[in-house]
């Protein structure tokens, strides 16, 4: 009886009942837990408008296309009752159209319609989280957002990634991340501390900062007010630079990373001691943002030091060449350390491994001075134990250079 039907075909037409019924129990459970006198259908009710959808799809497009229609203005109907009723909002009727559509999305991927369900779970269950956070909203932080993501997601793609500006190896699509990403890390900053992690924002932020861009992090966190949590938070975002290197390294060079795992781990655990030191001495009312941090004038400078940065390596690659592996590993400090590294680590110069590790060391030294003067630039020079402890960290650093060679 079955012989002709696909399995595949039996397979969709399963996840469709499955999650039709899933759907109408769970706006079942939500309207009778709201009370809600007036709805338009049981479990059941969804289970059907599910399978109806699925069956019409499976027949033709225009046999769907009907059914909606048809289902339309049913809803149409309920709704204007549901007015008499003194009774508002559409929730009931957006969850039917969605569930009808199961029957189209199976066919797209069989994991849309998981996707679509766990939306539609979370949206109806966080309806009073949802509601409590929109309560808290600023507009003009609303606003400053939607500015921010026309910078984001409307300019970012228009810029060439191919080197267009004189002296500098750097496109002008990766110089436009380098303002995304310091704008994006000092707003989620301020998101997480003010609407879900109370006093852990800054710490968070440090964390994050330090997996993508400690020094990104470190410019960030020097324009907040004066406090020991911030200046602890620089230290951590550079320990945390530690360990994201260490595993970059193991990804390409296994050998390689196992000779740093001392050194590393050891300066991110100093970074780390030093991070608990400064934060014990942090009162609970030092991390709290006074006001919207998504300063985009802050990543305009960023992104134009990066570029005086990535023309200083330039020059210096230019005009001296293959002078020394360590000359250059100095000066790469001084910008974006990540693919100087990588293309250390993936066996472009015919060095020993000591070499290699020797500038390392060095380019994670010179991009910590780096770092202290972003600290002290942006800070006005105020975060004097952040910029002491950056600078102990980079002598540090290039004090296991030395060691290397004993051990």
């Amino acid at each position: 009886m079955f012989e002709n039907l696909p399995l595949i075909l039996l397979f969709k037409f399963v996840m469709v009942i499955i999650f039709g019924f899933l759907t109408g129990l769970e706006l079942r459970e939500y309207l009778y837990s709201k009370k809600k006198p007036f709805v338009m259908g049981t479990t059941r009710t969804f289970t059907f408008i599910a399978l109806v959808g699925f069956v019409l799809n499976t027949v033709s497009e225009n046999a769907f296309l009907l059914g909606f229609a048809a289902l339309s203005l049913l809803l149409v109907v309920f709704y204007a009752k549901k007015i008499q009723e003194r009774q508002k909002g559409i929730l009931q009727i957006l969850v039917a159209l969605l569930t009808y559509s199961y029957g189209a999305i199976v066919e797209i991927s069989i994991y849309f319609i998981p996707l679509v369900y766990v939306s539609i779970v979370f949206t109806i269950s966080s309806k009073s989280k949802i509601q409590i956070l929109i309560e808290k909203m600023d507009t003009s932080e609303l606003i400053t957002f939607s500015k921010f993501l026309i910078v984001a997601v409307i300019i970012l793609p228009l810029l060439p990634d191919t080197n267009v500006i004189p002296y500098v190896s750097v496109s002008p699509f990766k110089i436009w991340i380098a303002v995304v990403v310091v704008s994006s890390i000092s707003y989620i900053s301020y998101i997480l501390q003010k609407y879900f992690l109370a006093n852990a924002g800054i710490i968070v932020t440090s964390i994050l900062g330090g997996i993508y861009s400690s020094t990104a992090t470190t410019v960030v966190l020097a324009k907040k007010a004066l406090n020991n949590l911030v200046e602890a938070s620089i230290v951590l975002a550079t320990g945390i630079m530690y360990l994201r290197l260490l595993v970059i390294i193991a990804i390409f060079n296994l050998p390689l990373a196992k000779e740093l795992l001392l050194p590393f781990v050891s300066l991110f655990a100093i970074s780390f001691i030093i991070f608990l030191l400064l934060k014990e001495k942090t009162s609970s009312s030092d991390s709290k943002f006074e006001s919207n941090p998504l300063e985009l004038e802050v990543a305009f400078i960023f992104a134009a030091l990066f570029i005086v940065m990535a023309a200083v390596t330039e020059f210096v690659t230019n005009h001296y060449g293959n002078m020394g592996l360590q000359l250059l590993s100095g000066v790469v400090g001084f910008t974006d350390i990540d693919p100087f590294i990588l293309s250390l680590v993936q066996g472009k110069y015919n060095v020993s491994n000591a070499n290699l590790i020797q500038a390392i060391l060095i380019a994670v030294a010179s991009n910590n001075i780096l770092k202290a003067i972003y600290a002290g630039v942006f800070s006005k020079w105020k975060m004097k134990k952040a910029i002491a402890n950056l600078i102990l960290l980079s002598l540090l650093s290039l004090a296991w250079i030395f060691l290397v060679e004993f051990l």
